[in-house]
């Protein structure tokens, strides 16, 4: 078993790890390609920045910031939670567990969730950060905690999704899954639409469970595990699901890039490609990071490839994000550059140096193109596109 655990944190490493932190993505061993040349038709402008601390410089956690009601919700991997005015980046709270963190940042109502790495799961008030409840699992969870009405779900590393009631933190339903002997270390967060939550399991299926009781509604198989070796058999679903209209977008890996419909269950059509990382989209088109840091864009009603830039592979590309309304996307990469793309003709249309370290991922609520990186520096910076 030791081995087996070993031989998963080389492949994971292959793809999670170059450089001193194992939350991004460099495909370490591979070619590097050379800081492209940019036509700067675009360019972005610092908004704010706030410094979380150090403690991602070597961690293999990234707890995903949160923005909801005009405040950024982060955490640093050593216990820091923070409370950021989205418009300056002014700390409104800020509170100290004291424990190292596996989690979140989980946001709902008035209470935001965070999990540390002996299995506590802790919610806070979201006005002043004042701790609600907290309450031990029992197991290690590994993805974000997903907030509904009156439902925490949360995902652990030994295949459960438990599902807690919001105002006490009681346990009120599980549902249990085997687990292949070799998984990549890392779990997609639940999806939920219309109080059915849509996961992603290391065997390559998903499954929709009922919220509010934890029954299965229905389950289909995605990816099939194709090879000779435990290694070469994996098919984890460890990038989040993302909803295009009526459209599932399920990514795996070592698998592929699969549209399911939400009406029919059935696949639409699939993709030869594998990734990790979160995806993105503008209007039709689909946004693609590759494994080895190709950035791609795929019809999403068709999957017909529209486009494809070779020129950032094995930079450590982050996940691509859509800012919608300038029909533009930015994705990062392992020296701290970020790089606008044209969604409609696949150029590289500008290029701006980031908060220092590599690029761990790009977030926003959609609401406007303005958005948030978070650097291995533990770097938390705000930007927009200049005018």
């Amino acid at each position: 078993m030791k081995m087996r655990f070993v031989l998963l944190a080389v492949a994971a490493m292959s793809l999670l790890g170059c450089g001193k932190s194992a939350v991004h993505f460099t495909q370490e061993g591979g070619p590097v390609a050379q800081t492209p040349k940019v036509e700067q038709t675009a360019m972005l402008r610092k908004v704010w920045r706030r410094d979380l601390g150090s403690g991602y410089r070597n961690s293999n956690f990234l707890l995903t910031p949160s923005i909801r009601d005009g405040r950024v919700y982060a955490a640093e991997p050593r216990g820091l939670i923070f409370a950021l005015d989205a418009k300056t980046g002014k700390i409104i709270w800020k509170h100290d567990l004291d424990q190292p963190l596996a989690a979140g940042v989980g946001v709902g109502q008035s209470q935001t969730v965070v999990a540390t790495r002996e299995g506590e799961v802790v919610a806070l008030d979201t006005e002043g950060g004042k701790i609600q409840w907290r309450h031990k699992m029992g197991t290690e969870v590994l993805a974000r905690p997903v907030l509904t009405n009156s439902r925490i779900l949360l995902r652990s590393g030994d295949g459960q999704v438990i599902g807690l009631d919001r105002k006490s933190g009681d346990i009120l339903w599980r549902v249990r899954r085997s687990v292949p002997t070799l998984t990549v270390r890392g779990l997609s967060a639940p999806l939920v639409v219309e109080d059915v939550a849509l996961i992603g399991f290391a065997s390559g299926r998903l499954s929709a469970i009922d919220v509010n009781s934890g029954a299965e509604l229905w389950n289909t198989r995605i990816f099939r595990a194709r090879g000779s070796n435990e290694v070469s058999r994996l098919v984890d679903i460890d990038s989040d699901p993302y909803q295009i209209g009526e459209r599932l977008v399920i990514a795996g890996f070592q698998a592929r890039v699969s549209a399911l419909s939400l009406t029919t269950r059935r696949i639409d059509w699939d993709s030869d490609r594998s990734t990790l990382r979160p995806l993105g989209s503008v209007g039709d088109t689909l946004l693609i990071t590759a494994d080895d840091g190709a950035v791609i864009g795929l019809d999403i009603h068709s999957g017909a490839q529209l486009w494809q830039i070779n020129t950032l592979r094995g930079r450590g590309v982050s996940g691509p994000h859509g800012l919608h309304a300038s029909g533009l996307a930015v994705v990062g990469d392992y020296k701290g550059l970020l790089y606008l793309i044209d969604v409609k003709s696949g150029v590289l249309v500008g290029r701006k140096k980031g908060s220092g370290g590599a690029v761990l991922g790009i977030f926003s609520d959609q609401a406007s193109d303005q958005f948030i990186t978070l650097s291995e520096n533990g770097a938390l910076t705000a930007w927009s596109l200049a005018d």
